[in-house]
């Protein structure tokens, strides 16, 4: 299996995961806040759905220097027109198409260059690959974290 493949197969297990887990939170929930400055379900996927394009981005454009967060304001702004899970959903696994062309694209010794993400680290490009994945894993603990304070005990 070539790591383009491998990316993808880990990468859209972990959207099933998360819209399993999302698809479980009743509509009444899903804008539901735990803690004053915490997110909801809701703002988690807005979240999950627009970073795949900033990624995409990131991958074409190898800044070395920190870019400034203002240069992903268009994905932010994409995030907040997303206001249903279907929405959500749709711009995911949109997104993440096109994520997953631009890693299919990438050579050998692209894998092996680096660029700079805009909280400073840098990463080479196969670790970049996987920054989708692993945003989709942290925030399907973030739901089911959720789902448990609102009383929801079930494996979904």
């Amino acid at each position: 299996m070539r790591y383009s493949q491998l990316v993808a197969k880990f990468t859209m297990d972990a959207i099933d995961e998360l819209m399993r887990y999302a698809k479980a939170v009743p509509e009444d929930k899903l804008n539901w806040r735990p803690a004053e400055h915490a997110r909801s379900v809701l703002e988690i996927l807005q979240e999950c759905a627009t970073l795949p394009a900033a990624l995409t981005a990131w991958l074409q454009e190898r800044p070395q220097s920190p870019p400034s967060m203002e240069h992903y304001a268009p994905y932010w702004a994409q995030a907040a027109t997303l206001a249903t899970l279907d929405a959500c959903e749709h711009a995911l696994r949109e997104n993440t198409q096109q994520l997953l062309q631009v890693v299919e694209s990438l050579s050998e010794a692209d894998l092996n260059q680096t660029a700079v993400a805009p909280w400073g680290k840098t990463y080479t490009l196969a670790e970049g690959c996987m920054l989708h994945h692993w945003n989709l894993t942290y925030h399907l603990g973030q739901i089911a974290y959720i789902q448990l304070l609102y009383g929801d005990r079930e494996f979904h």
